[in-house]
């Protein structure tokens, strides 16, 4: 008989590496070390952001590589602070395997913990009477944004001391995070891919849609301007993107399916031409916008981001905004940067392992009292809130 209290312990179930059948290396360490490589495009500033030494870090990428014989990172000119260093091909390879199995791990023992409190029992059918009541626990599938601003992982916290249920979380892009919905995987979704969205709640995959805030689209590219955007007075979006276009100039894309991804194409759609040719840069692998904001300042290209992401990029001294919804010159445009957070809860009918009640006390807590967290988060280190409620919900 599985005991209980030890479901607890598996939140922070680690993985490991054996090197050379002697030495054991932190899975965990080593890949959140490259993913934030990837974003920060410095080793000595993802381990500050890890809160690890320098010396450990280098040491780290070093047993790694040399015990797979692939070389993991590279160093490149430029950069934060004169110099920097890029994951090589084979590191980003690597990384895009690490994380589906990560998340799927994470998953299925969340899972499993969830199948084995409802069902141990006594013979009779009767609950345990001298067993612990395990803690309450809900995981959700959540869009990069709010996890790289900080924003959910203060939301899971504050809701954890209000109501004792642990929320945790799993980041991808919003296209994955419903498809991981779908499988049965999740109890909440949060995402930013309206039309995705509604195809899921007309399939009967979900049983309520809260809009909850909103973050805007923006335009960046590189400060030479190739494309000369800045001498395009009073296009909005829509013509930017065709004299990218028309231009040839480097436009960088996620091209993974994500409400950033998603948005992109719409606008494409919507200047009737399909982005093809050597100019047109499709990077799936790249972590979120952050990562998306750095590569388009390595590779001097356009890309449309969150405004959230570039506020909270360190690289804004290469990349610049060049259309944004304060300057949108008509309703289309807009809308069409008009970037709109949504909480999903998954249908029980459907998947039937989901915790639909703590589900629903995540969104009416959220309601009543998660709503100033996000309307004030931002105001202490930027001056301005990142992200702004949708009131109508509210």
């Amino acid at each position: 008989m599985i005991d209980l209290d030890n479901l607890k312990a598996w939140a922070s179930l680690k993985v490991s590496f054996e090197l050379d059948g002697k030495k054991r290396i932190s899975g965990n360490n080593l890949f959140n070390l490259l993913d934030n490589i990837m974003i920060y495009g410095s080793i000595s500033s993802a381990a500050s952001k890890l809160g690890f030494s320098y010396r450990y870090a280098w040491g780290l990428i070093k047993e790694a590589e040399n015990a797979i014989g692939l070389q993991l990172v590279e160093k490149q000119p430029g950069g934060y602070a004169g110099g920097g260093t890029s994951l090589t091909s084979e590191g980003k390879e690597l990384l895009s395997h690490y994380k589906p199995f990560i998340e799927e791990l994470d998953s299925q023992l969340h899972r499993f913990s969830n199948k084995i409190a409802k069902t141990e029992r006594q013979p009779s059918g009767e609950i345990t009477t001298n067993s612990k009541k395990p803690s309450r626990n809900l995981l959700l599938a959540s869009t990069m944004e709010p996890v790289e601003a900080g924003l959910l992982d203060l939301l899971e916290s504050t809701f954890y001391q209000y109501s004792n249920i642990l929320l945790r979380h799993i980041a991808v892009g919003s296209g994955r995070a419903l498809e991981i919905a779908r499988e049965g995987r999740v109890d909440i979704v949060l995402t930013h891919a309206p039309k995705l969205e509604e195809q899921f709640m007309s399939e009967g995959w979900g049983t309520k849609r809260v809009p909850l805030m909103d973050n805007d689209y923006i335009l960046v590219g590189p400060l030479s301007d190739p494309a000369k955007l800045k001498s395009s007075n009073n296009k909005g979006v829509t013509e930017l993107f065709k004299q990218i276009a028309f231009s040839k100039s480097n436009f960088l894309s996620r091209g993974d399916q994500s409400g950033t991804h998603l948005r992109e194409q719409e606008i494409w759609e919507n200047t009737g031409i399909v982005p093809v040719g050597n100019w047109y840069l499709v990077s799936p692998g790249v972590a979120g916008n952050l990562g998306i904001l750095h590569l388009a300042a390595e590779k001097e290209a356009y890309t449309l981001v969150d405004k959230v992401s570039y506020l909270l990029a360190r690289n804004n001294d290469n990349i610049t905004i060049f259309a944004s919804k304060e300057n949108a010159i008509s309703i289309r445009d807009q809308k069409l940067l008009n970037n709109i957070f949504a909480l999903i809860v998954v249908n029980p009918e459907r998947v039937p392992n989901v915790n639909y009640q703590d589900a629903d006390i995540f969104v009416q807590w959220l309601q009543k009292e998660g709503k100033n967290i996000i309307a004030g988060f931002g105001d202490e280190k930027l001056g301005e809130s990142l992200f702004t409620l949708v009131e109508d919900n509210y």
